[in-house]
């Protein structure tokens, strides 16, 4: 879809996050549709899921964070999460700071995604205009070398490798094993270690991880990172 400068189609679910009203009232025009991935769609291909630091958390958590990338990765050449909040939020509550880098550090140098910040809606609305009414120099439409799409394999690998304890190799091993992410999200932590050569006490810690409810009491979400995202792991 080849949209002009200044015109952004807004999934008909961030509505409710204000951010498309402030962004009329910067003379955005929108166009609302039900985007099967992404929340903004602007010029040049550059599709924005919008996460809250806090939806952000509980998608790393649950898992949905990486699922999220690769479909932003498959669906558009310039894929972009726009993280909006204090980060501070975060740290408050959990004081091991490797998964909530980690996940940044991987989603900018393994899926290739661009990694945008705002404090606020008002200030994503401000980012999202300048970057709708951007127009590429001549130069860049003519010498940017099309963008790669990232090899579903590798996705999933990347996916996979980005559990705690498990690394590349035991990746492939697991994917090899058992054939799909589902079903390396779905082992026990039994298959884990016997599938891919984990220590038994790492893969419970997986295990535990993926199929922990995000929410629960307060003391135990302390133990969901530092049990998971330890070195001896």
């Amino acid at each position: 879809m080849r949209l002009k400068p200044g015109v952004v189609v807004v999934d008909k679910r961030e509505e409710r996050s204000g951010v498309p009203r402030m962004l009329s009232r910067l003379g955005i025009s929108l166009r609302y549709e039900l985007l099967e991935v992404g929340d903004y769609l602007l010029p040049g291909d550059i599709l924005i899921e919008r996460k809250e630091v806090g939806d952000f958390l509980s998608s790393l958590l649950d898992g949905r964070l990486f699922d999220q990338a690769s479909n932003l990765v498959e669906a558009s050449e310039n894929p972009t999460i726009l993280i909006e909040g204090d980060f501070s939020r975060v740290f408050a509550r959990f004081e091991n700071r490797a998964a909530v880098w980690g996940a940044v550090a991987s989603l900018g140098y393994d899926f290739k995604i661009t990694l945008l910040y705002t404090p606020s809606p008002e200030e994503t609305a401000n980012l999202i205009a300048m970057i709708s009414k951007r127009t590429p120099s001549r130069e860049e439409i003519h010498l940017k070398p099309k963008k790669k799409r990232a090899d579903i394999h590798e996705l999933q690998l990347n996916i996979v490798a980005s559990l705690p304890g498990v690394g590349a190799a035991r990746a492939k091993r697991l994917l090899e094993k058992l054939g799909t992410i589902r079903a390396v999200f779905s082992a026990d932590a039994g298959q884990l270690s016997r599938l891919g050569g984990i220590p038994y006490e790492t893969s419970l810690k997986i295990f535990k991880l993926l199929n922990t409810r995000y929410g629960e009491e307060a003391e135990r979400r302390q133990e969901k990172i530092d049990d998971f995202i330890r070195e001896d792991i």
